[in-house]
């Protein structure tokens, strides 16, 4: 991985800082890709102590080949976070920054692991976590669910914008009030459950409020005083905040949304069960017939409610800490930022091993 090298070195250089993990993330970490993946990497890195002080070191840095919609397998995408960042995610029970803490056991993904740092962190692992696991928990059932209702959501959106479009064209200074008899026959030809009119109050002023008619697409209303035009633009902005993969969903359910839902609630599980999250995953057989629509939406989502359900009993009567061990993390990044972790490492231990260079 020669470009791997090239931006890691770039990187160190520009920001003065130290990078002492990187490992394949994503799908290819889970164990649930196939041959169309793209390739993602995590890592962390320890800025310089002298940008810390003078408050000039960053957080995370991004760096992705992509310049289409749509990532693809020739695509690289790299996250790498900073010591003190990455601890703050992991206090919070951020999905991504467990998924790293525990990556650090697979090490077949690990592309480059500076070995004094990463057997401190494997030595200590259980000090990093807590049970604030509801950030998991949340991000399943947005997945699950939210997700579904997008691809919805997006083909009345879609229709309503496309029919709409002709009377914009013609009539874009005109108000939209004015066309409320147009709307309602489009209305008419489509059984439409998202897009919709609705009566509520309108502010008069000092005059108090009267009843109003508003047409309301996916919970955002539009008065009928408005412009065609201004209207017809506004919509096709909500049109596009839906990204590729929901629009390519909305004939149906979006099945790699599901798949994702399914793996971080079997991930949580595991963390309660066994104070362990293993990769390649244990379940990502089931996750990989989920993610290529092979399970029906009406099991899947039978699946993650009966787990949910079951997560939510658990992390009741769990033993993990309420919080994680800050002191320890606090000594850890003063130890890495001072360079002291590697003074006391042991002679003749390699400092660092390449893992896919």
């Amino acid at each position: 991985m020669k470009n791997m090298q090239k931006i890691i070195d770039n990187f160190e250089a520009e920001y003065r800082a130290r990078i002492v993990y990187i490992t394949i993330y994503g799908s290819k970490l889970f164990g649930t890709d196939n041959a169309n993946s793209d390739t993602d990497y995590k890592g962390i890195f320890i800025p310089s102590r002298e940008d810390v002080l003078l408050k000039k070191d960053i957080e995370h840095f991004n760096y992705n080949t992509n310049t289409k919609e749509k990532n693809d397998k020739e695509d690289v995408d790299v996250q790498l976070y900073s010591i003190y960042k990455w601890f703050n995610l992991l206090k919070k029970g951020e999905t991504g920054a467990l998924d790293l803490l525990f990556s650090c056991f697979r090490e077949d993904t690990q592309l480059y692991r500076d070995e004094v740092f990463l057997n401190v962190i494997k030595e200590n692992y259980q000090r990093f976590y807590n049970k604030n696991l509801h950030s998991f928990i949340g991000y399943c059932v947005g997945q699950s669910k939210m997700y579904n209702i997008k691809g919805q959501r997006y083909d009345e959106l879609h229709r309503f914008v496309t029919r709409f479009q002709e009377i914009a064209i013609k009539n874009s200074e005109e108000k939209l009030e004015k066309y409320f008899g147009d709307i309602e026959r489009i209305f008419q030809s489509h059984p439409f459950k998202y897009v919709r009119f609705v009566t509520a109050s309108i502010a008069r002023g000092n005059q108090g409020h009267k009843k109003g008619q508003y047409v309301e697409l996916l919970g955002k209303r539009f008065a009928g005083s408005v412009r065609v035009g201004y209207f017809a633009a506004r919509i096709q902005e909500m049109e596009q905040l839906f990204g590729h993969r929901t629009r390519k969903a909305s004939g149906g359910v979006d099945y790699k949304a599901l798949s994702h839902a399914v793996r971080v609630i079997n991930e949580v599980e595991e963390l309660l069960d066994d104070a362990f999250i293993t990769f390649p995953l244990k379940n990502r057989a089931y996750i990989m017939e989920i993610k290529e629509g092979k399970i029906s939406l009406e099991d899947v989502m039978h699946y993650i409610d009966g787990k949910l359900d079951i997560v939510q009993e658990k992390l009741e009567k769990t033993s993990i800490s309420s919080t994680s061990d800050e002191a320890f993390m606090d000594r850890l990044i003063l130890d890495t930022l001072s360079g002291k972790l590697w003074e006391r490492r042991i002679s003749g231990q390699p400092a660092a091993s390449h893992g896919g260079f």
